[in-house]
């Protein structure tokens, strides 16, 4: 029988990584931390090609603003963020502009 307030299971006792490294005892990565099994896949050098980027004076204009909506859609449910272009808009008006979308 187990005595009162011990575990059959113990933990492993591991150095917290944020102390060793603000007690400059390591300077890199332990080894116990590296994943080389998980697939890096390609890095691609130029990600502003593929980054979204939203013309905000489209959004404004009658005859492109689906077209532009349906880009923003998309750059915020794939990307979670996006590029904003606009060589007129005034970023003053942003949050104006924002709740007149969502509604």
């Amino acid at each position: 029988m187990e005595a009162k307030g011990e575990s059959q299971h113990s933990s492993i006792i591991v150095p917290s990584v944020q102390e060793m490294v603000k007690e400059k005892l390591t300077t890199t990565v332990p080894p116990r931390y590296v994943r080389s099994d998980l697939d890096k896949g390609d890095i691609d050098g130029d990600l502003r090609t593929k980054i979204p980027i939203i013309d905000m004076n489209l959004l404004c204009s009658l005859t492109s603003m689906d077209a532009e909506i349906h880009k923003l859609d998309l750059a915020c449910k794939d990307w979670g963020f996006f590029q904003a272009s606009s060589q007129y808009f005034c970023i003053s008006k942003f949050p104006h502009n924002i709740f007149f979308f969502t509604r």
